[in-house]
Formats: structure tokens, sequence, C-alpha cells
């Protein structure tokens, strides 16, 4: 929920219309979803959905919406009422919805709504339906980390998109204190990431730790008292124990354990040995051309003398021959050894 300043909050509500001058509109329980004309099958199949978001909703929180409340969705084009245009105008463009409870608005961004934490248009209506039903329990303002990992975690469960957006945000920065997630909604889109799936995680790890009415009673339980007292009396365990046990566990499984088991890691390092591999086996390659390359050049060259100048090789002892000589006659064959039985 995007929470605006006192002073713009009033501007904005004293030029702001009434949202029914959308033309599209139907009712379900206390809620009035509308929408400009032309939607009207993304509305009433918006509606379906919405009978059975709303019950669940009301029953996990433990609360009832206090009387009727508006969920405009705006297409991609703006909204067509002007004063709904000027509210939408201050509030960051990466987000999906946000809902000013003091005038009972929740707004959808059509075109935004896939977008992270949410994915869907349904996941933005319970996200916001959330925060408006917050506001109706009636107690003290509670940590806006808290409320807003409890309303991401019941516009969905935890996924894998939210592994892969938390360790991708742990590996590029600290994981910060819970207290300190409040400012990071209002900030850049990078830094909104990380806030929204660090409370989702550590409202995810409450639930599966304590069972799922531990919202409904943290909820109950923050009416009368602060929510750390609130907290330690539900859980057991004090808050700060909880971070420090939570923060423990993230950075071990959501930054050390992706690093070193991804399956990008470990083709990364199958690359690097194949490229090696490939690499001796070229230079490999390139020696046997080489040698090839150097004996087709030895094959291809004159054949040079025996000998060496002008004079061929004499042995140590020999007389010179002269080339302009007869060769030597041949030698004249000597007569073999007598017959045995003496005849000639």
């Amino acid at each position: 929920m995007i929470r605006l300043r006192p002073l713009l909050l009033a501007i904005l509500l004293a030029v702001a219309s009434s949202p029914a001058h959308a033309v599209e509109q139907v009712r379900v329980g206390m809620m009035s979803l509308e929408a400009p004309n032309g939607y009207g099958a993304q509305l009433q199949a918006l509606a379906v959905e919405s009978q059975n978001i709303l019950p669940r909703l009301e029953s996990d929180l433990g609360v009832r919406a206090d009387g009727r409340f508006y969920m405009v969705l705006i297409p991609a084009g703006g909204a067509p009422d002007s004063g709904l245009r000027a509210l939408d105008a201050t509030v960051p463009w990466w987000a999906a919805g946000y809902t000013v409870p003091e005038r009972r608005l929740c707004v959808i961004r059509m075109s935004m709504a896939g977008r992270y934490p949410n994915g869907s248009i349904e996941a933005v209506l319970a996200h916001e339906a959330t925060h408006l039903l917050i506001h109706d329990a009636h107690g003290p303002p509670l940590p806006l980390w808290f409320e807003e990992g409890v309303a991401t975690w019941e516009g969905r469960r935890w996924e894998f998109r939210d592994v892969v957006a938390y360790s991708t945000s742990l590996l590029t920065a600290d994981l910060p204190k819970l207290a300190e997630l409040d400012s990071s909604f209002h900030a850049s889109a990078a830094e909104a990431q990380l806030a929204y799936a660090g409370s989702h995680a550590f409202v995810a790890r409450t639930i599966h730790t304590y069972g799922p009415n531990v919202v409904r009673d943290l909820l109950r339980a923050s009416r009368t008292e602060p929510f750390p007292r609130a907290w330690e009396r539900v859980t057991g365990t004090t808050l700060a124990r909880a971070e420090t046990d939570w923060r423990r566990a993230s950075l071990i499984r959501y930054r050390w354990i992706p690093v070193l088991t991804a399956s990008s890691t470990l083709w990364i390092g199958i690359t690097l040995l194949s490229v090696g591999v490939g690499m001796r086996k070229r230079a490999a390659q390139r020696r046997v051309r080489e040698q090839w390359a150097r004996e087709e050049r030895e094959a291809q060259e004159p054949i040079e003398p025996w000998f060496e100048g002008d004079q061929p090789w004499i042995a140590p002892g020999s007389e010179p021959l002269d080339v302009d000589d007869p060769p030597p006659p041949a030698p004249t064959p000597s007569p073999g050894p007598s017959p045995p039985d003496g005849s000639s």
C-alpha cells in the first residue's frame, strides 16, 4: 500500500471526484468493482473471482469490512476521471495498485498487475483489499513491513518467483532490518522489490512456523497492545529473536546456497571446462596441421646432392677423385677353386 503524506492526501481528496463516475460497475458484497466503459468483460470475470477472494480474506484476517468500499480498475491509457488521474500521478510508476483507506478507495493499475510482487489482477485485488480490512480492524498502525508482507501473502502464496527475486536482491544488496524496510516501499523499483520479497518471506516463515491462524491472532492482539508485545504473547518469542533467526536463515538459503547450487553456476563451470578442453584440443590440431604443412613443404623442395661444394666428400686417407678422369676399369674376376674330382 502506498501511504500518501497527509497534506497531499487532503488536497487530492478535495479535488478528486467520486469513483462512481466509472461507467461499468459490479457489486460483490461490500465491494464495488468499477472500471471505464469497455472493460465490462474483465470486470465480470474479476467479480466471479472476488466472490471467493473476499470471504477468504475475512476468514484469514478475522476482520470484516466496516462498510462499502471501491475497487477501481485503471486501464493502460489512464483513468478517465481527472481527480483520479491526479491521485494516480502521485503514486510510484512501478506500483500495481494502491489504497486510500480514508476514502475507502482501492485502485488497480491493469497494465502493471503482472509485475512483481503480484502477478495478476486477482492478486492485486486481494492485496489491496487486505490493506483496507487491516485498516478496518481499528487497531494502532501496524509496522508497514508486516502489513505489506501479509497483503502480499494474501495476494498469493510464496512461490518460485519470490525465491528468484529474493535471491537476486540478496546477491547485490544486504538484507536490511525489518524496520528499515518501511521506507523502501516508496523508493526505487529495485528497493521496493527487496522490501516486498523480504516482508513476504518473513510472513511466510511466520505462518509456516506458528500455523495459519497466527496473522489473525496477531491482528487481534495488536488492537490493545504494541505490536512487539503482541508478537511475543502470540508466538512465545520476541520479535527481535524471530528476526535474527529469519535473517540468518535467509542469508544461507537465499544467498549462499543458490550461488553454490544454482543450475546457472553449474553450467558456467561446465562451460569453462568445455572451453579449456576445446582450447587444448584446438592447440593439438594446430600443431598437427603445422607438422603436415612443414612436411609438405619439404617434399616439394629440390633434392640436394649428397655432397656439398665442388668436390664430393673424401674419406680420410683417400686420394681425391678427379671428376674429369675416366672411371677406373672394372676388376677382372679371379678363377674359382678346382672341382673336387680334379677335372678342368
